[in-house]
């Protein structure tokens, strides 16, 4: 193979591609929806958060309780008058002596103003806060009684512990929940950032690398079904063999997927930071990104290389395919009818690596690991997710070597004769005739 006539196909193509209206357009919306997708992640939660705090400053300002008949005939003996006034400042609040059943109807005779009572006691050696609320509906919130309640529980919890000897300064920390996880023995704890690029780095890695396979596959077919139509093919083999059309021409566009995928990246990293710095300055000054330094940080050096490994040869299966699917037609339009078996291929591929991911270690998950056409999606993604054995990467790596170079002993022999082909479109079983023929 000539390095030159290589060289002249390789940017004759990216040359055609690049100046086409629709890899433009195609680039410029990929990289909006890339922008946008990503700056999400820090608006919305942001804007969430921020809505929820508006609507809590909104509630309290407009608190449906306006009395509050508090009476203590536990042992407890805790003051919460203080809190419930700094808590809610603008509700009456008042210690009460009375009856229960003088109480209580005070309460059920409420039509406009919102009263409560509520009371703490001891029954059965159990302290319960109970709260009587009016009966006409709508007059108060329950979303109202049971902040009230939740704030004199918690003072009652701690003027409890208080009176039993520990220290104020050690309340919050004898109070707090305290959270359990289980960790696999022999393994480390993993930190959130660690956690994501376990669970949602593989998918993402999974859905790009089938874009950018199966698309760019895709291209070289319609490129080379675009030369024929315009007889382009016939001048550039005039010049240079079918086998340095197709390999140029498959080099090409794989260097145009790379760039194109190293500029979804930037875009990604550019948006996220770009819009957290916003969120920060515009929207929510304490609000909380993830840094991504920590997720990329988790993956291992090797498992990139894994990556980049399989994403070539995955393009270079899928490419050489749609080359040799492109040249057997003569017309654009016959292009999806004849992509078809590629497309079916590629489809069942993606999905059974995307539902391999979410079950580890089954037999979907062998399948997916060793069937040339779903390893490129598949192992990419699951190096990331989850520990598989050299030894079964370097399998499923011989046999996707295996089946390109099968592919290309196949495609060499038919590709000088149906490249040239102006009729209809040949159907699979004639590409073997002409292989024997050719042998």
């Amino acid at each position: 193979m000539s390095k030159n006539n290589f060289n002249k196909v390789f940017k004759f193509t990216i040359a055609q591609l690049v100046k086409g209206k629709s890899f433009k357009v195609a680039t410029i919306v990929i990289l909006a929806l890339v922008f946008i997708g990503t700056s999400l992640i820090n608006i919305i939660p942001a804007l969430t958060g921020k809505s929820h705090e508006d609507s809590s400053s909104k509630e309290e300002k407009e608190m449906t309780i306006k009395s509050i008949y508090y009476k203590d005939t536990s042992d407890l003996n805790v003051d919460i008058t203080e809190t419930i006034k700094a808590a809610f400042p603008k509700v009456d609040f008042k210690i009460s002596t009375e009856d229960d059943e003088k109480l209580i109807d005070e309460v059920s005779k409420t039509t406009e103003e919102g009263k409560v009572y509520i009371k703490t006691c001891i029954e059965n050696n159990i302290y319960t806060v109970k709260s009587y609320e009016p009966p006409k509906e709508g007059l108060v919130s329950k979303g109202d009684i049971e902040k009230v309640t939740s704030i004199i529980t918690s003072t009652l919890n701690t003027g409890r512990l208080i009176k039993e000897g520990v220290a104020p300064e050690n309340v919050a920390k004898v109070t707090s929940p305290i959270d359990s996880i289980t960790i696999v023995a022999g393994e480390k704890e993993k930190t959130f950032e660690q956690r994501i690029a376990q669970m949602v780095l593989p998918m993402v890695a999974c859905l790009i690398l089938f874009y950018i396979i199966y698309f760019y596959g895709y291209w070289v077919a319609n490129s080379i079904v675009a030369e024929k139509t315009s007889r382009v093919m016939e001048l550039l083999l005039t010049s240079v063999k079918p086998l340095e059309l197709i390999t140029g021409k498959c080099v090409a566009m794989g260097t145009l997927a790379i760039a194109q995928f190293s500029a979804i990246i930037v875009t990604a990293l550019v948006s996220y930071e770009l819009s957290g710095v916003l969120v920060k300055k515009f929207i929510d000054s304490a609000a909380k990104t993830v840094d991504l330094s920590l997720i990329f940080s988790a993956v291992d050096p090797i498992d990139i290389v894994w990556i980049v490994v399989f994403f070539i040869l995955g393009y270079v299966l899928y490419a050489i395919f749609n080359a040799l699917v492109g040249s057997t037609i003569s017309k654009l339009e016959d292009l999806n009818m004849a992509m078809m078996p590629v497309s079916f291929l590629s489809l069942i591929g993606f999905y059974l690596s995307y539902m391999a991911l979410t079950v580890p270690g089954t037999t979907m998950a062998k399948v997916a690991t060793f069937l040339p056409f779903s390893a490129p999606f598949y192992i990419p993604a699951a190096v990331i997710s989850s520990d598989i054995p050299v030894a079964t990467i370097g399998i499923s790596l011989a046999i996707l070597i295996v089946s390109i170079v099968l592919l290309i002993l196949f495609t060499s022999k038919v590709y000088s004769v149906v490249i040239l082909h102006t009729g209809n479109r040949l159907k699979f079983k004639d590409l073997f005739e002409i292989f024997k023929e050719e042998k």
